[in-house]
Formats: C-alpha cells, sequence, structure tokens
C-alpha cells in the first residue's frame, strides 16, 4: 500500500537541541559531503552525534544508511530506532516509514491504529505520500472507522500536488461517487492529470472516455494515443480497447494517433490545467 521513504534529507537550516545551529549546520553539511563521495564512514561520524543531541534529520538518514547498509552491516532494528527517533522529533519521512512498519508487520507487531497514526503525522505536514497513504487506510477502514469522505480528502490533497496513483484514484472516486458527489467531468480530468503523466491505467480510462465522449469532448484520435501509449506499457486490456477502436478509424486517425503517441513526453501535472 505505501512504499518507505529512502532518499536522505538535506537541510538549507537546522534545527537543533543542545548547541548552536550554525554549528550544528555545518556537521551535518559535513556529513553530507562525505555521504556525496561515497565516505559513509565518514558521513555516520558525523551524523551520530547530532542524532545522539535530538536532530531528526541526522537521526532519519542515519535510519536510512542502516536500512540500505550503507558504511554499516544492513540492520533493519537499528534502522526502525533511528527513524523512531527522529519521527519522534517531527520527521515527516521518518514517520511515514514507521507507519510503513506498522501495516506490513515484517519489522514491528502488525498494528494499523499506530500505522494510522504516524501518516497522520507525516501528512499534517504535507507529506503527500503520507496523505495518500492514510486516505487508503480510510477507505478500507483499517485502524480507522471506514470514512469515505476523509479518504477522498487525503486523497484529494495528494492529488492536487501531482502524485499520480492519487490522480487515478480521484478518478475512480469522482466516477463512482465515493466520498463525493459522482461527477463524470472530473473523473475524466483527474484521469486525465494522471495518464498525462504516464500511469498507464488512467491512460486506458481516458482513451475509453474520449472515444465515448464521456465526462470530456470526443476525440477518437486522442482516444486511440492513450490507448496506444497504455498498451505499449504492456496493459493488456488497454491493446483490446485500441484495437476495436483501431478498426472503426480511418487510416489517416489512425496514423496521426500514432505520431501523437510516438511524439508524447510525460509531465507531471495537476488536474485542471489545461
Amino acid at each position: 500500500m505505501i512504499k518507505t521513504l529512502r532518499f536522505l534529507s538535506l537541510a538549507t537550516c537546522l534545527a537543533t537541541v543542545g548547541f548552536p545551529a550554525a554549528h550544528a549546520f555545518a556537521e551535518f553539511e559535513d556529513g553530507w559531503r562525505a555521504y556525496q563521495k561515497g565516505d559513509f564512514t565518514a558521513a555516520l561520524n558525523e551524523w551520530r552525534p547530532l542524532a545522539d543531541k535530538g536532530n531528526s534529520l541526522a537521526a532519519y538518514n542515519l535510519g536510512v544508511m542502516y536500512d540500505e547498509g550503507r558504511g554499516v552491516a544492513q540492520d533493519t532494528e537499528q534502522a526502525m530506532l533511528w527513524w523512531r527517533k527522529a519521527a519522534e522529533n517531527g520527521h515527516a519521512r521518518a514517520q511515514h516509514n514507521l507507519g510503513l512498519a506498522y501495516i506490513t508487520g515484517k519489522e514491528m507487531s502488525q498494528d494499523y491504529a499506530k500505522a494510522v497514526s504516524w501518516l497522520e503525522k507525516a501528512a499534517n505536514q504535507g507529506l503527500i505520500r503520507s496523505q495518500y497513504s492514510l486516505g487508503k487506510m480510510y477507505a478500507s477502514g483499517l485502524g480507522v472507522a471506514k470514512d469515505e469522505k476523509k479518504s477522498f480528502y487525503w486523497i484529494h490533497k495528494a492529488a492536487q500536488e501531482g502524485f499520480v496513483k492519487a490522480q487515478y484514484n480521484l478518478g475512480k472516486m469522482y466516477r463512482d461517487g465515493t466520498g463525493v458527489d459522482e461527477d463524470r467531468r472530473a473523473s475524466a480530468e483527474w484521469f486525465l492529470a494522471a495518464a498525462r503523466q504516464g500511469y498507464d491505467k488512467a491512460q486506458n480510462h481516458i482513451g475509453v472516455r474520449l472515444a465515448k465522449g464521456d465526462g470530456i469532448e470526443k476525440d477518437e484520435t486522442r482516444a486511440l494515443k492513450w490507448l496506444i501509449l497504455a498498451a505499449n506499457q504492456g496493459l493488456a486490456r488497454a491493446a483490446e480497447n485500441r484495437d476495436s477502436l483501431a478498426k472503426t478509424l480511418s487510416p489517416e486517425q489512425r496514423k496521426e494517433a500514432e505520431r501523437l503517441a510516438r511524439e508524447w513526453k510525460p509531465e507531471k501535472t495537476s488536474a485542471r490545467t489545461y
């Protein structure tokens, strides 16, 4: 359902505990430069004292290094320990990772309620992946009472920031009237937003919509373009839809759709921007 965030944190300013921010920033920067050079031992030596004194950025980064085995033996238990320290000091990515751990039950006992608690903390800080994941938890009623409106709220927030899976799911929610009034036009807009980022299922959906003029102006050539793109990614039902639509079009329309598909490039989008 959710993915662990393993990229490191680099701060432009550093909140620390017990020593001047400028000094802490310099030490953190030294660790970052060492890490960038592949000197993981030096990075650990710079970041561990900061983490011990409560710096959430340093603690989160130590968690990443233990999780990946960079400069130390891979140790999931240590990764969880440092991520918990970071999470308790407000680090959103660490909070997200703890939420994942409680969902999967691989690193600690499965506990959906605790997962929701950590995801909510990260989501309220604006972490997009946590917003989407929290929305899915509300949709399934895992660790929290099932609530379609709250599910829509969180998934919508992530979709607005361009998270492609959230955009695709929002298209389905508007289509089905889940947590929001049914709106075929809004549904098509969100499917199109996800399609423009390259999401194969969304490309198939918007292709079908364009072919029918369902919530969007009918355009069979553009419909075929999206179905070609989805089929090229291996989506079987898109290939079936592509072949079915192509049979009804003129050679000129098929040729134009193929050209559009060849020239298409993915782009990051929010809905209602075209």
